[in-house]
């Protein structure tokens, strides 16, 4: 009986040096690898995007039109268009049991080619040359004669003014070197992926770093699902190497931790609350908090969006662009707050409407507080030095704000629930039952990949409007639960036990 053989492509190659466990579930049990997520199915079109755009700087490149799944079809397509020595988009070759189809082949001299491998990051990455090396063993090994390697990835000093220019937008980056120097490792890999994927059982692989670098590993919740809930992974800024050496030694429940383990003073108080199921509360610490806040209070939250092809002029690759605020103004001490909002509705630059509105409701006087405010100061410093009408009331405003994330991270209370974290999606129910559970938006990546689904998609109106009121609903509990964690610190700063 002849033994399976298996096609190892470009993306299986890197789940390979990955995680061998992870290469055998591709192959031998699929249906328990989960779907992609949206926010993953996302990253592909925004990859895709950025690739049809390189296209544009190879003109006259002919596109290996086939069926992903007809490799028959694919390969008999791009032996064919090797003759017409013309750049090849998506071309397909293989060697042995590796198969790969390159993003752009360029045609050098009269017999060469160079690989560019278009990657919408912004760096040279230590995968990117993994990646590169299998091409190019099966693209030799198939015949061709490749001269230079490249990655084509996104230009971090690029600024769009007017229409997107690719040339500007686009590092040209040469790896041939590195790239050659990884050639000697792609046999010997491949044929031990052969021989993983061939195995009846599944490898015995520990947990490790490796589960989410360099990516997220989609059966990780299937190779973690033995760990309790409090796990060594939990303690707040341990150091991930070191909570995987626990784990692996047995150690799996921080409240038994050995005396050996040295913990932090912050990691000492989530131990402790954890075993006496109380939460810690640093009194002095809640009062010197709440002394910074002058009535009338503003809770100021954005929701932002950032894409590797900027849509605006004045923006960068991937630059956080808010296309949403909820504020909560509350007047005086025990008067209710009043909500007011914005999110924007159509395809123009929303951060002037953003300053305009800002200016008129945060006034000239109170606290402005926000949960991790520096990244809100970023986006209205980096928005009014490009409207720079604003800068005036932006430099005015600036030191009224106040970062509800520092009793938190101080550890001036936390909650056996929070888990080590101090974000507000811990901290809202530990401290006042309030969660995100059941909501259609729960969280930031979801809500910017809706606004920009609805915004800049093909959509029908009833779905773009549920959508719009789905980020209102999840906006609207960040900037109220501020307002509920205040309160309820405010109930314990003033509670005499």
């Amino acid at each position: 009986m002849r033994e399976f053989s298996p096609f190892i492509s470009k993306s299986k190659y890197l789940n390979g040096l990955q995680c061998y466990k992870l290469l055998w579930f591709y192959y031998n049990a699929k249906d328990q690898i989960p779907a992609f997520n949206a926010q993953t199915l996302a990253i592909f079109d925004q990859g895709h995007l950025v690739g049809e755009l390189a296209k544009k700087l190879y003109l006259g490149g002919i596109e290996i039109a086939a069926s992903a799944n007809d490799f028959g079809k694919i390969l008999e397509l791009s032996k064919e268009a090797l003759s017409q020595r013309k750049p090849l988009f998506e071309a397909a070759f293989k060697s042995g049991n590796a198969y790969a189809r390159a993003d752009i082949l360029n045609p050098v001299g009269k017999n060469d080619w160079e690989i560019i491998e278009v990657k919408s990051s912004m760096e040279v990455k230590e995968v990117n040359l993994h990646d590169l090396a299998l091409q190019q063993y099966a693209y030799e090994g198939a015949g061709l004669s490749i001269t230079k390697c490249f990655i084509l990835h996104i230009n971090n000093e690029y600024v769009r003014k007017g229409e997107v220019e690719p040339k500007k937008l686009f590092t040209k980056t040469d790896v041939t070197e590195e790239v050659q120097a990884l050639m000697k490792t792609v046999r010997p890999n491949l044929e031990m992926m052969v021989d993983v994927i061939r195995q009846k059982r599944e490898p015995d692989i520990e947990i490790g770093p490796h589960c989410s670098d360099p990516y997220g590993c989609p059966v990780q919740e299937l190779c973690w699902k033995f760990l309790p809930e409090h796990n060594p992974l939990t303690l707040y800024y341990f150091k991930k190497e070191k909570a995987f050496e626990l784990i692996h030694d047995g150690h799996l429940d921080i409240r038994k931790l050995p005396a050996s383990v040295n913990l932090s003073e912050k990691q000492d108080i989530q131990v402790s609350a954890l075993q006496s199921r109380k939460p810690h509360i640093d009194k002095s610490g809640i009062r010197d908090f709440l002394n910074q806040l002058v009535y009338p209070v503003y809770y100021l939250d954005f929701e932002t969006f950032g894409t590797a092809i900027p849509l605006f002029d004045d923006v960068r690759p991937y630059e956080q662009i808010p296309f949403q605020f909820s504020l909560h103004i509350v007047e005086g001490e025990g008067k209710k707050p009043k909500r007011e909002s914005f999110l924007a509705d159509g395809a123009s630059d929303p951060r002037p409407e953003i300053l305009k509105r800002l200016k008129e409701l945060l006034g000239n006087k109170g606290s402005i507080v926000a949960y991790n405010a520096p990244f809100e100061k970023d986006k209205l410093s980096k928005a009014s030095g490009i409207f720079k009408e604003y800068a005036k009331w932006y430099d005015a405003i600036e030191p009224r704000f106040v970062d509800l994330l520092t009793p938190f991270k101080s550890f001036y209370y936390y909650h056996p629930d929070q888990c080590g974290s101090a974000s507000i999606k811990a901290v809202l129910p530990a401290l006042t039952g309030k969660s995100y559970e059941g909501l259609e938006i729960a969280e930031g990546g979801t809500a910017s990949l809706e606004y920009l689904r609805v915004t800049f998609g093909d959509v029908e109106e009833r779905d773009r409007q549920k959508a719009r009121r789905d980020l209102e609903t999840y906006c609207a509990l960040d900037t109220g639960g501020m307002v509920m964690i205040v309160e309820e610190l405010e109930r314990l700063a003033r509670s005499s036990s």
